[in-house]
């Protein structure tokens, strides 16, 4: 759902609206965190984890996502078949895992 947001009451200083909108975008942003927080499968269970440790396994997250589906759906294989090469370098890779 969406946070509600009300304007200042009558009276209000001019510093209000400011505050008022300051506070609703911080409540906004901690429930983005906490919706990432569960989406992300990749995350530490055990511990918190720093806004920029979040970040870094939804981009990992990310980067999995998309290689899945360049490869398209798993297929068995061939005996003496090398294993497919990823598109990036692991050393490019954001790892945090």
């Amino acid at each position: 759902g969406e946070a509600a947001r009300c304007g200042p009451g009558p009276g209000a200083s001019p510093g209000a609206a400011e505050q008022a909108a300051a506070a609703a975008l911080l409540y906004d942003m901690k429930g983005c965190y906490s919706r990432l927080r569960a989406l992300v499968p990749t995350l530490p269970r055990h511990r918190r984890v720093s806004k920029v440790e979040l970040l870094q396994h939804v981009i990992d997250y990310i980067w999995d996502l998309q290689l899945a589906l360049q490869r398209g759906p798993p297929r068995p294989a061939a005996a003496g078949d090398p294993p497919e090469a990823p598109c990036m370098p692991a050393a490019d890779r954001i790892l945090c895992r």
